[in-house]
Protein backbone atom coordinates (compact mmCIF):
# COMPACT_ATOMS: atom_id res chain seq x y z
CA UNK A 1 0.00 0.00 0.00
CA UNK A 2 1.56 3.61 -1.05
CA UNK A 3 2.23 5.58 1.99
CA UNK A 4 0.08 8.90 2.72
CA UNK A 5 -0.17 12.02 4.23
CA UNK A 6 -2.63 13.67 5.23
CA UNK A 7 -3.96 17.51 5.42
CA UNK A 8 -6.26 18.77 8.49
CA UNK A 9 -7.39 21.78 7.69
CA UNK A 10 -9.19 23.93 10.00
CA UNK A 11 -8.79 28.41 10.17
CA UNK A 12 -9.19 31.56 12.35
CA UNK A 13 -11.31 34.32 11.67
CA UNK A 14 -14.37 34.58 8.77
CA UNK A 15 -14.10 35.47 4.97
CA UNK A 16 -17.06 37.80 5.25
CA UNK A 17 -15.85 41.23 4.98
CA UNK A 18 -18.85 42.19 7.78
CA UNK A 19 -17.48 39.49 10.10
CA UNK A 20 -15.27 41.48 12.99
CA UNK A 21 -12.13 39.06 12.26
CA UNK A 22 -9.10 41.40 10.72
CA UNK A 23 -7.86 38.00 8.90
CA UNK A 24 -8.95 35.13 7.11
CA UNK A 25 -6.42 32.28 7.92
CA UNK A 26 -6.43 28.91 6.24
CA UNK A 27 -4.47 26.67 8.84
CA UNK A 28 -3.26 23.12 7.41
CA UNK A 29 -1.41 20.35 9.47
CA UNK A 30 0.72 17.97 7.09
CA UNK A 31 1.17 14.73 8.86
CA UNK A 32 1.96 11.02 7.32
CA UNK A 33 -0.86 8.67 8.52
CA UNK A 34 1.92 6.60 9.88
CA UNK A 35 3.19 9.38 12.47
CA UNK A 36 -0.87 9.97 13.42
CA UNK A 37 -1.24 7.34 15.86
CA UNK A 38 1.66 8.52 17.68
CA UNK A 39 0.30 12.03 17.66
CA UNK A 40 -3.08 10.64 18.90
CA UNK A 41 -1.29 8.66 21.82
CA UNK A 42 0.69 12.14 22.89
CA UNK A 43 -2.00 14.13 22.51
CA UNK A 44 -4.52 12.27 24.54
CA UNK A 45 -1.71 11.92 26.83
CA UNK A 46 -1.68 15.80 27.45
CA UNK A 47 -5.10 15.60 27.64
CA UNK A 48 -5.05 13.71 30.72
CA UNK A 49 -2.54 15.19 32.44
CA UNK A 50 -3.62 18.65 32.83
CA UNK A 51 -7.35 18.25 32.01
CA UNK A 52 -7.81 15.09 33.70
CA UNK A 53 -9.61 14.09 30.56
CA UNK A 54 -8.17 12.44 27.44
CA UNK A 55 -11.14 13.03 25.10
CA UNK A 56 -11.38 16.48 26.00
CA UNK A 57 -11.64 18.56 22.63
CA UNK A 58 -9.15 21.64 22.38
CA UNK A 59 -10.74 24.52 21.27
CA UNK A 60 -8.20 27.23 20.93
CA UNK A 61 -9.83 30.25 21.39
CA UNK A 62 -11.32 28.94 24.86
CA UNK A 63 -7.28 27.93 25.53
CA UNK A 64 -6.47 31.47 25.01
CA UNK A 65 -9.28 32.55 27.05
CA UNK A 66 -8.99 30.08 30.20
CA UNK A 67 -12.53 29.14 29.89
CA UNK A 68 -14.55 25.97 31.03
CA UNK A 69 -12.63 23.45 31.64
CA UNK A 70 -9.40 25.30 30.19
CA UNK A 71 -9.78 27.81 33.46
CA UNK A 72 -6.64 25.85 35.20
CA UNK A 73 -4.79 27.87 32.39
CA UNK A 74 -5.05 30.40 34.41
CA UNK A 75 -2.62 29.38 36.57
CA UNK A 76 0.97 30.56 35.51
CA UNK A 77 2.52 27.71 36.01
CA UNK A 78 -0.06 25.30 34.51
CA UNK A 79 0.13 26.98 31.43
CA UNK A 80 3.35 27.06 31.13
CA UNK A 81 3.87 23.25 31.42
CA UNK A 82 1.10 22.84 28.87
CA UNK A 83 2.16 24.95 25.75
CA UNK A 84 5.75 23.56 26.34
CA UNK A 85 4.61 20.04 26.43
CA UNK A 86 2.17 20.62 23.51
CA UNK A 87 4.52 22.37 21.32
CA UNK A 88 6.98 19.62 22.00
CA UNK A 89 4.31 17.32 19.98
CA UNK A 90 4.14 19.41 16.76
CA UNK A 91 7.41 20.47 17.37
CA UNK A 92 8.50 16.89 15.33
CA UNK A 93 10.14 17.94 12.67
CA UNK A 94 8.03 15.15 10.49
CA UNK A 95 4.80 17.47 10.73
CA UNK A 96 4.97 20.63 8.62
CA UNK A 97 2.25 23.59 8.14
CA UNK A 98 0.93 25.23 5.35
CA UNK A 99 -1.20 28.17 6.27
CA UNK A 100 -3.03 30.77 3.51
CA UNK A 101 -3.95 34.55 5.44
CA UNK A 102 -5.74 37.04 3.95
CA UNK A 103 -5.84 40.75 5.65
CA UNK A 104 -9.49 41.66 5.36
CA UNK A 105 -8.64 45.45 5.53
CA UNK A 106 -6.90 45.43 2.43
CA UNK A 107 -9.48 42.93 0.11
CA UNK A 108 -11.41 46.21 -0.54
CA UNK A 109 -8.52 47.32 -2.45
CA UNK A 110 -8.13 44.45 -4.88
CA UNK A 111 -12.04 43.88 -5.05
CA UNK A 112 -11.80 41.01 -2.88
CA UNK A 113 -15.27 39.54 -1.65
CA UNK A 114 -16.15 36.49 0.55
CA UNK A 115 -16.03 34.38 -2.37
CA UNK A 116 -13.06 35.12 -3.70
CA UNK A 117 -11.43 34.83 -0.14
CA UNK A 118 -12.31 31.66 -0.16
CA UNK A 119 -11.66 30.37 -3.49
CA UNK A 120 -8.09 31.57 -3.08
CA UNK A 121 -7.41 30.51 -0.01
CA UNK A 122 -7.94 27.18 -0.99
CA UNK A 123 -6.37 26.87 -3.94
CA UNK A 124 -3.15 27.73 -2.23
CA UNK A 125 -3.02 25.53 0.10
CA UNK A 126 -4.61 22.73 -1.21
CA UNK A 127 -2.30 23.59 -4.58
CA UNK A 128 0.59 23.51 -2.47
CA UNK A 129 -0.04 20.39 -0.47
CA UNK A 130 -0.59 18.72 -3.59
CA UNK A 131 2.63 20.11 -5.79
CA UNK A 132 4.83 19.79 -2.97
CA UNK A 133 4.32 17.10 -0.52
CA UNK A 134 2.41 14.34 -2.77
CA UNK A 135 5.88 13.47 -4.52
CA UNK A 136 8.31 10.59 -3.94
CA UNK A 137 5.09 7.70 -3.40
CA UNK A 138 3.21 9.81 -1.24
CA UNK A 139 -0.31 10.31 -2.01
CA UNK A 140 -2.71 12.49 0.11
CA UNK A 141 -5.59 12.57 2.07
CA UNK A 142 -7.64 16.06 3.15
CA UNK A 143 -9.50 16.10 6.33
CA UNK A 144 -11.44 19.58 7.14
CA UNK A 145 -13.09 21.20 9.84
CA UNK A 146 -16.60 21.27 8.39
CA UNK A 147 -18.14 24.60 7.75
CA UNK A 148 -21.59 24.97 6.04
CA UNK A 149 -20.57 28.22 4.46
CA UNK A 150 -17.28 27.19 3.21
CA UNK A 151 -17.30 23.49 2.73
CA UNK A 152 -18.40 23.90 -1.28
CA UNK A 153 -15.37 25.74 -1.81
CA UNK A 154 -13.14 23.45 -0.92
CA UNK A 155 -14.94 20.63 -2.79
CA UNK A 156 -15.08 22.96 -5.80
CA UNK A 157 -11.33 23.51 -5.50
CA UNK A 158 -10.95 19.44 -5.35
CA UNK A 159 -13.25 19.10 -8.08
CA UNK A 160 -10.95 21.94 -10.20
CA UNK A 161 -7.95 20.38 -10.18
CA UNK A 162 -9.53 16.42 -10.86
CA UNK A 163 -10.43 17.80 -14.19
CA UNK A 164 -7.53 20.42 -15.36
CA UNK A 165 -4.74 19.88 -12.64
CA UNK A 166 -2.70 22.59 -11.21
CA UNK A 167 -0.42 23.90 -14.85
CA UNK A 168 1.36 26.04 -13.36
CA UNK A 169 3.14 22.94 -11.70
CA UNK A 170 3.47 20.95 -14.62
CA UNK A 171 0.57 18.62 -12.88
CA UNK A 172 -2.28 17.02 -15.09
CA UNK A 173 -6.06 16.33 -13.91
CA UNK A 174 -5.08 12.47 -14.08
CA UNK A 175 -1.88 13.34 -12.16
CA UNK A 176 -3.81 15.06 -9.28
CA UNK A 177 -6.30 12.16 -9.00
CA UNK A 178 -3.38 9.37 -8.61
CA UNK A 179 -1.72 11.86 -5.36
CA UNK A 180 -5.00 13.08 -3.39
CA UNK A 181 -7.12 10.68 -3.06
CA UNK A 182 -9.53 11.67 -0.54
CA UNK A 183 -11.76 14.75 1.27
CA UNK A 184 -13.14 14.35 4.42
CA UNK A 185 -15.55 16.51 6.14
CA UNK A 186 -15.47 16.44 10.05
CA UNK A 187 -16.85 18.06 13.07
CA UNK A 188 -15.20 18.52 16.54
CA UNK A 189 -17.23 16.10 17.82
CA UNK A 190 -15.49 13.14 15.22
CA UNK A 191 -12.35 13.68 17.59
CA UNK A 192 -9.61 14.23 15.38
CA UNK A 193 -6.48 15.24 16.88
CA UNK A 194 -5.25 16.44 13.95
CA UNK A 195 -7.97 18.94 13.27
CA UNK A 196 -7.70 20.49 16.74
CA UNK A 197 -3.78 20.52 15.97
CA UNK A 198 -4.82 22.72 12.85
CA UNK A 199 -7.16 24.82 15.10
CA UNK A 200 -3.91 25.62 17.32
CA UNK A 201 -1.94 26.40 14.70
CA UNK A 202 -4.03 29.03 12.94
CA UNK A 203 -4.15 31.00 16.10
CA UNK A 204 -0.43 30.76 16.12
CA UNK A 205 -0.29 31.88 12.49
CA UNK A 206 -2.63 34.67 13.09
CA UNK A 207 0.29 35.74 15.94
CA UNK A 208 3.08 35.21 13.83
CA UNK A 209 1.26 37.40 10.96
CA UNK A 210 0.77 40.43 13.25
CA UNK A 211 4.08 40.35 14.37
CA UNK A 212 5.86 40.40 10.87
CA UNK A 213 3.04 42.79 9.91
CA UNK A 214 2.43 45.09 12.72
CA UNK A 215 5.87 44.91 13.40
CA UNK A 216 5.61 44.24 17.47
CA UNK A 217 8.41 44.16 19.59
CA UNK A 218 9.32 40.66 20.32
CA UNK A 219 10.61 41.67 23.58
CA UNK A 220 6.65 42.89 24.81
CA UNK A 221 5.45 38.53 24.04
CA UNK A 222 4.41 36.63 26.67
CA UNK A 223 6.37 33.44 27.68
CA UNK A 224 2.74 31.59 25.82
CA UNK A 225 3.01 33.91 22.42
CA UNK A 226 6.62 33.65 22.14
CA UNK A 227 6.25 29.52 21.99
CA UNK A 228 3.83 30.37 19.10
CA UNK A 229 6.37 32.40 16.95
CA UNK A 230 9.19 30.44 17.55
CA UNK A 231 7.64 27.20 16.33
CA UNK A 232 6.29 29.08 13.09
CA UNK A 233 10.28 30.13 12.86
CA UNK A 234 11.35 27.02 13.16
CA UNK A 235 8.57 24.83 10.81
CA UNK A 236 9.45 27.56 8.26
CA UNK A 237 13.15 26.93 8.82
CA UNK A 238 13.32 23.08 8.02
CA UNK A 239 14.91 22.60 4.98
CA UNK A 240 14.49 18.87 5.01
CA UNK A 241 10.44 18.63 5.77
CA UNK A 242 9.86 22.85 4.82
CA UNK A 243 6.36 24.14 5.66
CA UNK A 244 4.76 27.39 3.95
CA UNK A 245 2.93 30.64 5.50
CA UNK A 246 1.93 32.47 2.33
CA UNK A 247 0.02 35.84 2.51
CA UNK A 248 -2.42 36.40 -0.20
CA UNK A 249 -2.98 39.99 0.30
Amino acid sequence: MDPYKILALDETGKASPSHLSDVFLLSGMIISEDSLRSLEVHIKAIKQKFFNDPNIVFHCRDMLRKKGIFSILSDPAIEKGFWEDFIAIIDNPEISIMMAITDKRKTSKVGWNKIAILRKSYSKVVEGFAGAYLSNGYKGKIVAESDPGQDKFLLETHNRLQSFGIPSQGITGAEYRGRLTSVSLVNKLNLDVHIQTADNLAIMGRLFYNLKINKIDVSSLSNRDRLFKDLIDRKLANPINPSAFEILV
